[in-house]
């Protein structure tokens, strides 16, 4: 599967994948990544919430401090890739 975009090198899933978590300067940022993984564990605690016994859930202030920090780096990695690019030169 590849995917073309207007001006740019097609690129495989893989590497689009990588793609979503590089900063503006083409390195990997730590905000995508914590979100995501944040993002995965909160998938992961509802899931498993849904086949398991009321008495073995974790604590709700925990699932809810897992949610904040998500949606924070989801949060900061937006305004990251829309706020404007400062120059080095000024």
């Amino acid at each position: 599967m590849f995917i073309k975009l207007k001006n740019q090198k097609s690129m495989n899933f893989k590497e689009w994948i990588i793609d979503l978590f590089k900063d503006e300067r083409g390195a990997i940022s730590i905000k995508p990544v914590v979100a995501f993984i944040g993002a995965l564990f909160l998938c992961g605690t509802m899931l498993a919430n849904s086949f398991s016994e009321e008495h073995f859930k974790p604590a709700a202030e925990l699932v809810n401090a897992v949610m904040i920090i998500t949606a924070i780096g989801m949060g900061a990695d937006s305004l990251d890739k829309f706020s404007p690019k400062k120059d080095k030169d000024a």
